[in-house]
């Protein structure tokens, strides 16, 4: 009975270590309120010390140990637009979210931004809003993702905010708009399947075909659920280990699709073929326009 008893301790006790762990995160992430600078630059806190990749050894340490970030990060900016996969941006939003960070979405212009399935947010930051982020985020989707390769404003936005960014990310084809802003030169870059080293080679980056990559500061993901692992790594390299399998399992992540897919080599080869000859349908112009020239293709 007395060992019941202090299993039962034992458990609460670490239930509060979760939760003074997330709430202690919260320090490191609350909103920049009027500025448009959202870094860790702005505001006056304490260097992480790097010190979470250790193994904790005991309920006691973990009761006591507080996340202390291996890089201090304030805001991450998700930028959204019309047409884009909505899981491209939702699914990483609850992963920063659930893991204390400061995230919030940023459209070209304030008000509804509909996503390719439907889905209308209300976005209450443009890019006129915020001059500086620690993590950008740009998601994928098709002909939506096409369309802001060649607006001129969202790209010169990008690169002003790549400037001082901690981490740059995309998911899917997102890498698309790195890569025509000239972000992902000779870099190593995931992203969707579709035409991927193509699109990749028109940027002058190379095509890995993993789930995400990282080169330097920049992180770059597979298709469309690829941003859940992404972003998961992320708070990995962030927090350590102990921190993001508490933020999986409030999430309860643990994928186990019921058949193999999800990429062209687990499918059956004629669905990979209808599925590419879909994409086709849509976007081959723009796949096979120069890159100096894109908009001539997308509206031929």
């Amino acid at each position: 009975m007395r060992q019941k008893y202090w299993m039962n301790g034992t458990l609460i006790r670490f239930a509060i270590a979760v939760f003074i762990s997330l709430a202690a995160v919260n320090l490191y992430a609350f909103n920049g309120g009027g500025s448009k600078e959202f870094t860790m630059a702005k505001h006056d806190f304490a260097n992480g010390g790097g010190g979470n990749n250790q193994p904790i050894t005991n309920m006691d340490e973990l009761m006591f140990r507080q996340p202390n970030p291996n890089v201090n990060v304030n805001g991450v900016g998700i930028y959204v637009y019309d047409g884009m996969f909505s899981l491209d941006a939702l699914g990483p939003y609850q992963v920063f979210k659930t893991a204390a960070l400061n995230t919030f979405f940023i459209a070209k212009n304030k008000g509804p931004v509909t996503m390719s399935n439907g889905i209308t947010i209300n976005v209450d930051k443009s890019i006129a809003d915020v001059t500086k982020l620690d993590v950008l985020l740009i998601p994928g989707g098709a002909g939506g993702t096409a369309m802001q390769t060649i607006d001129p404003d969202v790209l010169a936005w990008i690169r002003q905010i790549d400037q001082t960014s901690i981490y740059t990310t995309s998911v899917c084809t997102g890498a698309w708009i790195l890569g025509a802003a000239g972000l992902l030169e000779g870099r190593d870059a995931s992203t969707h399947w579709y035409r991927a080293n193509e699109m990749l080679t028109k940027f002058d980056a190379e095509y890995t075909g993993k789930r995400w990559t990282r080169d330097g500061k920049y992180w770059t993901s597979a298709g469309v659920t690829a941003g859940l692992d992404m972003s998961l790594a992320l708070v990995n390299h962030l927090f350590g280990k102990e921190y993001t399998q508490a933020v999986m399992l409030d999430l309860e992540y643990d994928p186990q699709p019921p058949i193999k897919g999800g990429t062209p080599k687990k499918s059956v080869p004629i669905i990979a073929q209808l599925m590419q000859d879909m994409y086709d349908f849509f976007l081959i112009n723009f796949v096979n326009c120069p890159r100096d020239t894109p908009g001539a293709c997308l509206f031929n």
